[in-house]
């Protein structure tokens, strides 16, 4: 079987709305094993002619991958809460052929949740036991899914879980119940019909009822809602083989994420397993307790057998029973696309690198959602994508992955907190919350916003971000600050004190107040917006309790009343981006953010030493279970740095207090990072995974802070061009806006556009096309709003 997955998008109206024409279908046979149900579904759609269109729509729970006569077209769905689940769309047309066609389908349910998969309620009918619909519009009629479609259960291909925290363990595949030609293989002599293989048997249909309900096999049907069109593009697959090493194992030149793909051949009933790895030690492969394995069994003959699940991963090692031969073992890629030229130069070739690092960082970490990364768990952590977001927003010119985001994520508890990753094992089990991770997606929402500006797309997204800022109020103490929140407020993984009254939550409230008001004024909600910005000038009253005269800093927290000496490069941050902080302190805190002499790197998970950049200490660590440990630091002179995630906080800030000509060199702190991994980005400075999109804000500010592109106005149809090339001789680039692509070129003398849209620079207006404008040589950066 080959792979596709492009082709021509179907119209709008290709469906009219209400009942589909599909039904729900499944195996009329359960599959033995456990973990998942895996059954294969096919039948032929015979055709004079190919039509010039076949627009086609599926949907599944919980997966399906389907091919068209032995090419794969389209795999999905989304993940998504099931309440409100897409269905993927495709036009069939370019993969078929006059004559007899084979449609195939492979559709698993998973017994649980998993970190990619969310269920429904088992209580709620039938569709939870695993099924799969589709229909596809014709010239004269409909081919749909129905109980006319032959169906097999595949025992054996099952999975079992073995670490909690990825989700992931080993999965199966057993060659021996699937025959190689399944997707492929008709029988002429029938008119279009196949062989009467063994083991095939007439699909069921699902009724989907639930009670007091009639119950009907097709869509719409609850708990799925109306069902919604694709929000974001299919991934393309690209194979990358991986390289024998002479120790037997397989080891590829990067992180890769994607299917597993093994040719292999062996005896009947032999078994081959495949267990991958994230770090090699020695150029070898070294999987840790959170790596997962993939194993085969075989039919005695060669075959080609896929993972249904991705895998992110360096290297994999083989254990092969007697007699079995593995001619080649590769990864499918599965990530977002990259589309449309965006670039970055300039005169450092260190920051470039650190550029394509990020980019690819958030590549690897594209998936149908933004995923915290793609080796150990893969979850859609709600605060973590901001970032990812917002590297798409400055070098991507595909932004439906960046716009989905927050609408996948919207989906709040009954108390208006959204759940810390969604779409998944976290929000069904809803074991706690990060309250901060919702105040960087109100950050997001501000994103699309700016970048986007739909007006109904924000109108949507408005009231769950209200819903996020008033959860906030009940802890509100009486000088207007937030005390005692409850939660895991994380921050990042530094050590930053949270107890109490946190500074860094505050400023992120703050900041999140700030951004409603903005997008409520613009829709003309300007009740909503004095509401919030009411809120905001109590908090801005009562946040000078945090400053420390003495130190000239703002301290991490208010316990018991009385402020702690630590301090961090979050809180400074913070007040700034949340307005807190009073114009006249820009400047001591822009440098208390920079004097690298006092920051250490202090880091929970080393309760006792310095977190050391490059190391390989477990992230997060025994606090997560038993509590912050007291600083050893000296909290009097020191303040904590942030780690990278939190670094797109302290880059904002100083680009709020007219510093962004800092940021360049900000960072170059990247080239720590870049000896544990030298192709993506760590979870933290000092370990964690290697594969980390949240790591990536200087592929945005090398765009957004160093060439000085970012939107003017919201829906950027004007832009704001101010470079800030700091210490850099010259800079350039394109980047993306909803026009095309901005070029940029930056020396300290002179600035060249060339511009699809108007632009604003020093105060001055440029109609869209091409401009050189003569530069004063060490003249300011401006003040950027961030909010």
């Amino acid at each position: 079987m080959t792979n596709s997955l492009a082709g021509p998008a179907p119209i709008p109206g290709d469906f009219p709305p209400g009942r589909w024409r599909g039904r729900w279908i499944w195996a009329a046979e359960r599959a033995a094993g456990g973990g998942r149900e895996v059954v294969a579904l096919r039948h032929t759609l015979a055709l004079a002619s190919v039509p010039d269109r076949v627009p086609a729509r599926m949907a599944a729970l919980s997966r399906y991958a389907l091919w068209v006569n032995g090419t794969e077209v389209s795999r999905g769905p989304v993940r998504a809460n099931p309440r409100q689940q897409p269905y993927d769309e495709v036009d069939l047309a370019p993969y078929l052929r006059s004559g007899a066609n084979v449609v195939a389908v492979l559709a698993w349910r998973y017994d649980g949740p998993k970190p990619w998969w969310m269920p429904p309620s088992p209580l709620a009918n039938d569709l939870h036991e695993g099924a799969f619909v589709l229909e596809a519009r014709l010239d004269d009629g409909w081919f749909v899914s129905d109980e006319h479609w032959q169906s097999r259960a595949l025992p054996g291909w099952g999975e079992n879980v073995v670490d909690r925290l990825s989700g992931r363990g080993e999965e199966h595949v057993d060659c021996r119940v699937l025959p190689a030609d399944w997707a492929t293989a008709v029988d002429a002599a029938e008119a279009g019909g196949f062989a009467r293989d063994v083991g095939w048997a007439p699909a069921v249909a699902r009724r989907a009822m639930t009670t007091g309900e009639p119950g009907r096999a097709e869509p719409p049907s609850f708990p799925g809602g109306p069902l919604g069109a694709r929000p974001i593009a299919q991934a393309m697959p690209v194979e990358v083989p991986l390289r024998r090493t002479a120790a037997g194992s397989y080891v590829a030149d990067r992180i890769e994420s994607g299917t597993l793909v093994l040719d292999v051949s062996g005896p009947h009933g032999a078994s081959v397993t495949v267990r991958v790895a994230e770090f090699l030690a020695d150029g070898e492969p070294s999987p840790g307790e959170h790596d997962a394995c993939f194993t085969v069994t075989l039919d005695g003959t060669r075959r080609t057998a896929e993972s249904l699940d991705l895998y992110g991963l360096h290297g994999a090692l083989v254990d092969a029973g007697d007699g079995v031969t593995v001619h080649g073992i590769g990864v499918r890629t599965r990530t977002y696309p990259v589309t449309g030229g965006a670039s970055f130069r300039c005169s450092d070739p260190v920051l470039e690198h650190i550029w394509e690092v990020g980019r690819r960082t958030v590549t690897l970490c594209s998936a149908d959602a933004y995923i915290d990364c793609p080796t150990r768990e893969q979850r859609a952590w709600v605060g973590d994508a901001v970032v990812h977001q917002m590297v798409d927003f400055a070098t991507n010119t595909d932004w439906r992955l960046a716009r989905w985001y927050p609408q996948m994520a919207a989906s709040p508890r009954s108390d208006g907190m959204l759940p810390m990753a969604v779409a998944g094992d976290v929000e069904y089990a809803d074991f706690t919350v990060i309250p901060d991770w919702s105040l960087h997606w109100v950050h997001a929402v501000w994103n699309s916003y700016r970048y986007v500006g739909d007006r109904d797309e924000i109108a949507g997204l408005l009231p769950v971000a209200e819903r996020v800022l008033r959860w906030f109020l009940p802890f509100r103490n009486a000088d207007g600050l937030l005390e005692d929140v409850f939660g895991w407020v994380l921050i990042d993984w530094a050590s930053v004190t949270t107890e109490g009254v946190c500074a860094a939550l505050c400023g992120l409230w703050g900041r999140a107040l700030r951004e409603f008001a903005d997008m409520a004024a613009w829709l003309g909600d300007e009740s909503r917006a004095a509401w919030a910005l009411d809120v905001h000038r109590r908090l801005a009253a009562g946040f000078d309790l945090l400053w420390d005269g003495e130190r000239g800093r703002y301290a991490d927290a208010l316990v018991g009343g009385s402020r702690v000496t630590a301090a961090s490069q979050h809180a400074q941050a913070a007040a700034i981006v949340g307005g807190l902080a009073p114009r006249e302190r820009w400047a001591r805190l822009v440098d208390v953010l920079t004097d690298t002499t006092a920051h250490v790197d202090a880091a929970f998970s080393s309760p006792d030493a310095p977190a050391v950049p490059g190391g390989d200490l477990p992230v997060g660590g025994d606090y997560l279970r038993i509590g912050h440990p007291e600083p050893w630091w000296d909290t009097d002179k020191q303040v904590v740095r942030a780690q990278p995630f939190f670094r797109y906080v302290v880059h904002d800030a100083l680009a709020a207090a007219g510093r962004a000509d800092l940021v360049a060199g900000q960072c170059r702190d990247w080239t720590a990072a870049l000896e544990r991994c030298a192709t993506s980005w760590s979870e933290t400075w000092y370990g964690g995974t290697v594969s980390h999109g949240w790591s990536s804000t200087p592929t945005r500010d090398l765009v957004v802070r160093v060439l000085g592109v970012e939107p003017a106005e919201p829906g950027f149809g004007v832009a704001r061009i101010e470079p800030a090339l700091g210490t850099l001789d010259s800079a350039s680039g394109e980047v993306p806006c909803p026009a095309g692509l901005i070029t940029v070129a930056v020396t300290p003398t002179r600035l060249d556009v060339d511009s699809p849209v108007p632009f604003r620079h020093g105060g001055d207006a440029y109609a869209a096309g091409r401009h050189s404008i003569t530069l004063s040589a060490g003249q300011p950066a401006a003040s950027v709003d961030v909010r």
